[in-house]
């Protein structure tokens, strides 16, 4: 079940602004590739995190190449996301793409603007990179969509397989994922999945991982309070431990200007 925790652990990290140790999509799409080793209960699991990261990435490139984004996948040279293992050499271009607003690793894609030659921003956060016009940012892909997909069927159709292995009980997980497979490519089903309400505060996040509804139902009640009453109250507790560290500070230079 660690797959869901690693979910829920990058997404704390990008609203803190931190970043990871490693990226988490880059691990899971390189778990894609070895699947021999996963028991059906792992690939599964494996399975609705492609699904969640996949269609978050479909839907926000969609709607940004709208809003008029250019794609310059054609004009460039990027090189391919490595996914036979994670070396040093990967992590260090990783960490040249990381969203300068939540610091997550630009894995899939990225955005850029004609402003700046160094600052790239994630799907999630380019409406806050600049003030510039819209057609001025352009869009650099490193994963194609038929890529995206690709490793998606490939595990679909191995939970598929180890499914036809089992001596013919069928669990409540394997009819979940029976339910899941649908006839029409991929692709147009997961840009199809429906965005969370409500939509102007979650508009640009796609679905949520494991653990951040429970976070926002133990905060749902919580304010801050921003009136003037309330910050001058704040600065008159705050004077006296001022006073007190400058004093401590003042104590502290004045002995040792003083020792021989």
């Amino acid at each position: 079940d660690w797959i869901s925790h690693g979910s829920d652990a990058s997404e704390r990290y990008r609203s803190y602004a931190r970043s990871a140790v490693f990226s988490h999509d880059r691990l899971t799409f390189t778990l894609a590739r070895y699947l021999e080793e996963h028991s059906l209960p792992s690939c599964i699991m494996l399975e609705k995190e492609l699904e969640r990261v996949i269609s978050e990435e479909l839907r926000l490139r969609t709607r940004l190449l709208e809003q008029g984004v250019r794609d310059v996948s054609s004009q460039i040279s990027l090189p391919k996301n490595r996914l036979d293992q994670l070396d040093e050499s990967s992590a260090d271009y990783d960490d040249k793409r990381l969203c300068f607003s939540c610091k997550h690793v630009c894995f899939f894609s990225a955005v850029a603007c004609e402003c700046s030659q160094s600052k790239v921003s994630c799907l999630r956060h380019s409406h806050y990179m600049c003030r510039c016009q819209t057609h001025m940012r352009y869009m650099m892909m490193w994963s194609t969509v038929a890529e995206m997909t690709e490793t998606l069927e490939k595990v679909q159709k191995h939970i598929s397989q180890l499914t036809k292995e089992k001596d013919g009980t069928v669990s409540e997980e394997i009819d979940v994922v029976a339910s899941s497979t649908s006839v029409e490519s991929p692709s147009k089903s997961l840009q199809k999945r429906p965005l969370p309400e409500p939509v102007e505060s979650r508009m640009m996040y796609g679905e949520s991982a494991p653990g951040v509804e429970q976070d926002k139902g133990k905060h749902k009640n919580f304010r801050l309070d921003f009136s003037v009453d309330h910050i001058e109250k704040g600065a008159r507790l705050l004077k006296p431990r001022i006073r007190i560290s400058l004093s401590a500070t003042t104590s502290k230079t004045d002995s040792e200007n003083s020792t021989p």
